[in-house]
């Protein structure tokens, strides 16, 4: 008999159409857009709307269409997407070791920032630099920046200029392995990556230098798959092949430091996403949100995540954790490769999740 949790995750619908596995999805932060990549070389868009009422978001609702399937050109397995916050132009890493930059050419006389669904995508830039399999490809919140990283061991920071021309800005060389994932902090202009070596690295842009790391993260024993800043940019979470999930906290400008481990994984924990949640986020300032994971076991867990003033130290936050839903089996026995909350305004209880069957499945959270 499965616990009783105090929220469960409901299907929402089931997005078939890649020709092999899916690795990873990406939602368009403006637009009612969610994007999929996959080692099919393709990317899928599909757009999203409420049916009847749209103040009723109830699940059946929620209608899913396939608005385009675009072939990238790239010649091997494209890993991850990201957009950019505008919401106009989608990077694709690709295991040929480039990076794609997307847009849907302007309409000349359509309204400006009018947006039409069925524009075509258009590869307006390809970034290459990285000599083997790109891995995780991100923008900084201002979208003035790009980050990538790759199995070559490093990770790129990229200027983004008018017109879609890209700067290399830095080329960070200090991991040791495999650069799995890149993350941005949700405020400012630091990033972190995860790499097979285990570690976690954050980085600085210093004005009068370049980029620079200025801490390592080490505490995971294996492998470092997937990363994720709090919306408050108060914490990171790391995911790892050692099945668990840290929570490190910054506790000075420049030093993070681990004040946590979620276990709940049986396998390689490949995917985490930290949203705002839904239903316990107008409560008070010390809801850190809601953390999802995922990865080779096939369950998916959904964390509330809370900080109070510590015992010890009034001055400190105390972490609290709490598993409020969990699914098995979520791509029957396949692996799940990513899991990504929905940023959008009125669906904070939505995430979609990818996986080795080619499926892209939509979920939300809803209280028991």
């Amino acid at each position: 008999m499965d616990q009783e949790y105090p929220a469960e995750i409901l299907p929402v619908v089931s997005l078939e159409g890649h020709e092999d596995r899916a690795w990873h999805i990406a939602w368009n932060p403006t637009r009612p857009i969610l994007a999929s990549c996959s080692a099919d070389k393709n990317v899928r868009m599909y757009a999203y709307s409420n049916a009847t009422n749209t103040d009723m978001l109830d699940g059946p609702s929620l209608k899913f269409s396939h608005i385009s399937t675009t072939p990238t050109g790239h010649t091997k397995t494209v890993r991850a997407i990201a957009w950019s916050p505008s919401g106009k132009t989608l990077a694709t890493a690709s295991f040929d070791s480039n990076i794609g930059v997307w847009a849907q050419e302007e309409d000349e006389d359509g309204e400006e920032g009018a947006f039409n669904p069925a524009a075509e995508w258009e590869c307006m830039s390809l970034l290459e630099g990285h000599e083997t399999e790109c891995k995780s490809v991100a923008y900084s919140p201002s979208g003035n920046l790009l980050a990538s990283c790759s199995r070559d061991k490093t990770v790129w920071v990229w200027e983004a200029h008018p017109d879609h021309d890209f700067e290399c800005m830095g080329v960070l060389m200090e991991h040791t392995q495999d650069v799995k994932c890149v993350a941005w902090h949700p405020t400012e202009e630091i990033l972190a990556s995860a790499s097979y070596d285990d570690t976690i690295k954050l980085y600085v842009d210093d004005p009068q230098e370049d980029w620079f790391c200025f801490q390592t993260l080490s505490g995971h024993s294996s492998t470092v798959w997937s990363l994720a800043f709090s919306p408050d940019g108060r914490f990171l979470a790391s995911a790892s092949d050692d099945t668990t999930i840290r929570i490190w906290e910054r506790i000075q400008e420049h030093k993070w430091e681990c004040i946590d481990v979620l276990e709940g994984h049986e396998r390689s924990v490949y995917s985490i996403s930290w949203g705002v949640g839904k239903f316990l986020a107008s409560e008070d300032d010390s809801n850190l949100g809601w953390l999802a994971s995922t990865g080779g076991d096939g369950l998916i867990n959904v964390w509330d995540l809370k900080a109070a003033p510590s015992t010890k130290d009034p001055s400190r936050k105390a972490l609290s954790h709490q598993l409020i839903a969990r699914i098995s089996q979520a791509h029957d026995v396949h692996d799940v490769n990513s899991i990504v909350w929905c940023p959008r305004k009125g669906f904070e209880d939505m995430f979609a999740t990818a996986g080795d069957d080619g499926a892209v499945k939509v979920w939300r959270v809803a209280i028991s």
